[in-house]
């Protein structure tokens, strides 16, 4: 196995090792300038600019930024250069005014509040021209952890960009430019990783990637095997304790390589790993990496924020807005969405099979996933809430008519079900009814549940098996009986016998003797006391089935030729949900 060569290596070349001024002296002359100090403008020049409104700079947004604080009311402190976040400060408050006073004194550069509804008092604004603090208001879609995150990794960025000139001038978080860019420095071929070697970036080749580059990009993952081997032969455990380069050299197929880790503090946000491409590395190449790797610290830190925190934050807007808590407008907002757009609510499961079923659920669960990848790749591009065995999607529509919105609706309905069909099971999709604003999200989603349970009972009621019959896609015109007939006992379930007398027997009899007869009962009024299409139902001889109607009978009092007695069995079982009739494997009938 080839070796590498740890920093500072005695037989590297001395052309791989520029000389390194003592601290103190002067810089030689072509040495990297450092970065300016951040000012409140390079900050909102960055990711957080978008999260900050700037309310009032009376010395202007060139002022420098040394850190960032939490305002802290119970204590004097000093906050000499820093942005203080005002954490529970809404700028239409009467604290505001006091606040911001307060880190005035305390020489604060800046002060961060909750933008309000109404926007700030009259007092704030003539505070805010009295003081030498400037205010800004934060958006609500963002919270202030993720907002603290974001404010520091515009202070890692240094003051923005180095120069017009530079050629790392890149929009922050533009991975992709990053590795091309660094490309150009160290003349070579650039793949920027995370902390578990997945790529995030790499930048083309010219001279065609060697067969491990090729692997792990098209992969977008470095190989196991090459993992293994990197970690036996102590060069990972090198790479990621020291901040300086680390040196693979050539292998029978593949090139020379060099790595650096990128860190923020004591914390690795990935590495940098440049390869030869039809020439060796430049000798200046492990300065150039040095360099590279202080530039790229804040681009993953900006990518880390918004990958992880933007998911998080995109998944709690989503649930907010279905089950109708929260701040609607500003989870909308989180989402892309205006008050106005026209939203659809659709509800995905499978059927045909008990719940109980452990390779159904793994089915299920493989379902699921897919139809969830298939809401992304649609256009537009909806939601997805998982909830037990249900997948609820929330669908932005066209900004036209909702006389429209049914097309779009079941289109994306008839991709989902093919996809839970590919995926082995059997597809039940239901479509709520389309809502003007994503403020009315939870009431579609009650509809599209409505029809869910509908398609459940159908499937189960028809005894299929997972994967067997067309897929069922629907909304509530499509079983608009079935839906009247699910309203009319929520209605009247207060009115009626809470699953009482013959009806509560018979359940408490199959739950402590594993039978059911609530089943038959259930199949045989669903078939209107048709003996012969109920026995094929539930699979039986007609006398088997005859002999389970005495029992029911004899055992129960239950009289079904009365149909006053018919009617009361019937809302019990469907109050106590076994009605239509569900399949219960393994369980005997009597």
């Amino acid at each position: 196995m080839s070796g590498f060569t740890p920093p500072h290596d005695p037989h590297a070349p001395a052309a791989h090792e520029p000389h390194r001024a003592p601290q103190g002296s002067p810089a030689p002359a072509g040495s990297p300038v450092p970065p300016a100090s951040p000012t409140l403008a390079s900050l909102l020049a960055t990711g957080a600019g978008e999260a900050l409104e700037l309310v009032k700079a009376p010395r202007g947004t060139g002022v420098p930024v040394r850190g960032v604080g939490v305002f802290d009311a119970g204590e004097i402190f000093a906050a000499h250069g820093q942005v203080l976040l005002a954490a529970g400060v809404d700028d239409s408050s009467d604290v505001a005014p006091l606040v911001l006073r307060s880190a005035a004194r305390a020489g604060a550069v800046a002060v961060v509040v909750r933008r309000g509804a109404s926007g700030p008092t009259r007092r704030l604004l003539e505070v805010a021209e009295e003081t030498s603090t400037a205010l800004l208001t934060r958006a609500p879609w963002i919270e202030w952890t993720e907002l603290i995150g974001m404010l520091r990794t515009g202070l890692a960025h240094g003051g923005g960009p180095l120069g017009g000139e530079s050629p790392t001038d890149v929009p922050l978080g533009d991975l992709s430019a990053l590795a091309r860019a660094f490309s150009e420095l160290v003349g070579g071929a650039i793949t920027i990783e995370d902390p578990d070697s997945r790529v995030l970036a790499f930048s083309p080749t010219e001279h065609g990637a060697d067969p491990l580059r090729r692997q792990t990009i098209l992969g977008q993952q470095v190989p196991r095997w090459r993992l293994a081997e990197l970690a036996a032969s102590g060069f990972l455990r090198t790479l990621w304790s020291t901040d300086d380069v680390v040196h693979r050299p050539a292998e029978e197929r593949f090139s020379e390589r060099l790595a650096i880790a990128v860190r923020a503090g004591d914390e690795v946000l990935g590495s940098i790993w440049a390869a030869a491409d039809g020439s060796p590395l430049r000798p200046e190449a492990r300065q150039a990496l040095r360099e590279a790797a202080r530039t790229a610290a804040p681009h993953l830190l900006h990518h880390r924020l918004r990958t992880q925190n933007g998911s998080a934050r995109r998944r709690r807007a989503v649930r907010a807005l279905l089950d109708g808590t929260g701040e609607t407008r500003a989870a909308a907002a989180t989402l892309g969405f205006t008050p106005d757009t026209p939203c659809v609510v659709l509800s995905v499961t499978t059927g045909g099979s008990a719940p109980a079923d452990r390779d159904a659920g793994a089915a299920r669960d493989r379902a699921l996933r897919l139809a969830a990848l298939q809401v992304t790749a649609h256009q537009p591009a909806g939601y997805t809430l998982r909830v037990d065995d249900r997948l609820d999607v929330l669908l932005p529509l066209p900004d036209e008519e909702l006389t429209a919105a049914p097309v779009h609706a079941r289109r994306l309905a008839l991709q989902l079900a093919a996809a839970v069909h590919e995926a082995g099971a059997h597809p039940l999709v239901a479509i709520g009814a389309p809502r003007p604003g994503p403020a009315q999200a939870p009431q579609s989603r009650t509809a599209a549940h409505l029809v869910l349970q509908v398609l459940r009972e159908r499937s189960y009621g028809d005894g299929r098996d997972a994967g067997a019959g067309p897929p069922e896609v629907a909304d509530e015109t499509d079983v608009r009986a079935a839906l009247d007939a699910l309203r009319a006992v929520r209605a009247v379930a207060e009115l009626t016998p809470q699953v009482d007398g013959p009806v509560r027997e018979l359940l408490a009899h199959d739950e402590q003797h594993r039978t059911d007869l609530a089943q038959t009962l259930a199949a045989y009024l669903s078939r209107f006391g048709d003996v012969a299409g109920t026995a094929r139902q539930l699979g039986v001889h007609p006398n088997t089935l005859r002999y389970r109607l005495r029992r029911l009978r004899s055992h129960f009092g239950l009289d079904l030729d009365d149909p006053d007695v018919r009617l009361l069995a019937e809302l019990g079982l469907r109050a106590a949900g076994a009605y239509p009739a569900g399949p219960h494997p393994g369980r005997p009938a009597v």
